[in-house]
């Protein structure tokens, strides 16, 4: 229907007020958001580990969702990200399709193959692929149990009310991380060094992102390891971080003051802003892979000066015993 100017007028003398009008919204300082924001604090889901570690477990995906922290509609780990356990029983299939531009895949347990169109990358433990989303993925295990740690940025879709690129429009390849190929890059980073390191960082990247270091367009993703007795600094990154505890015995970490406990196969969440260090008091040597929020930038990491409350915090929490 169309409304003619002077009907509009004599409509608008008689509802002042528009739609358009209604749903407008004006912040003013120190009024930066209308309602209160989401708490944030260190989260580990040890649930999630124990469900996909079950021997009775069926195949399918275990959501680590905190959709009721973030106050999302969707499930979601962080703003952008949504991490699962996907876990395949030998001998059977499972095929799920992500609105999201990437894939990201950590293979926790286990051996197989994933297809995608007419790709197909085999991979073992220890290993990292990456494909982008849109597509049905089929996943399959036929020498034995498998276990999957997958993270897509679907939540960032969903909050923009997108959907994955089409395949010609993807700025995500798939690209594949072998187990063999990231323990020589570790062996290389400490023969390099002039000291034997107490921690080392091997970041993920990918050739559609090399300029931002990153390996997909919301994911920074890598490993850390750190050796026995060995303690972090403290430091805050502007960007949420899943930390997928591996090789974890006596590990913690220490997040504004609080200590959480690594278990493993358990995946922590380190939020954007908080002050958080890592502590090895164990015999063997820790081992995590890491995916962090990055959002539509490059991750920050800076080390800020403690407060002497913040300092004693980190030094009780640190002395408390596990």
């Amino acid at each position: 229907m169309i409304i003619s100017s002077h009907s509009f007028r004599r409509l608008a003398s008689r509802v002042p007020a528009t739609i358009q009008a209604g749903r407008a919204q004006y912040l003013t300082s120190p009024q930066t958001a209308p309602a209160e924001l989401p708490q944030r604090s260190a989260h580990i889901f040890s649930e999630q580990a124990g469900k996909a570690a079950e021997p009775a477990a069926p195949t399918g995906m275990i959501d680590f969702d905190l959709s009721s922290k973030l106050a999302t509609a969707y499930p979601a780990t962080t703003t952008n990200l949504l991490a699962r356990y996907l876990v395949l029983r030998e001998g059977e299939e499972y095929e799920f399709t992500a609105q999201a531009t990437s894939v990201l895949c950590y293979v926790v347990k286990g051996s197989g193959r994933s297809f995608r169109e007419d790709e197909v990358i085999e991979w073992t433990d220890g290993d990292a692929f990456l494909f982008p989303g849109g597509e049905a993925i089929l996943n399959e295990a036929p020498d034995g149990d498998a276990v999957l740690f997958v993270v897509t940025d679907e939540p960032l879709l969903a909050s923009l009310g997108c959907s994955a690129p089409t395949a010609d429009a993807a700025r995500v390849q798939s690209a594949h991380y072998t187990a063999k190929t990231i323990a020589a890059q570790l062996e290389d980073m400490k023969a390099g060094s002039k000291e034997p390191p107490t921690q080392m960082i091997l970041k993920l990247g990918s050739t559609s992102f090399e300029q931002t270091g990153c390996v997909a367009p919301a994911m920074a993703a890598g490993i850390a390891t750190m050796e026995p007795g060995a303690e972090q600094a403290p430091h805050c990154h502007d960007a949420d971080t899943i930390s997928l505890c591996l090789e974890c015995d006596g590990v913690f970490s220490v997040v504004d003051g609080n200590r959480s406990d690594w278990i493993k196969n358990a995946a922590l969440i380190t939020p954007a802003g908080a002050l958080h260090g890592q502590h090895n008091n164990g015999t063997n040597r820790m081992f995590s892979f890491f995916v962090q929020d990055r959002g539509p930038r490059a991750v920050r990491t800076w080390e800020p000066e403690q407060t002497e409350a913040g300092a004693q915090a980190e030094n009780e929490a640190g002395a408390t015993a596990a």
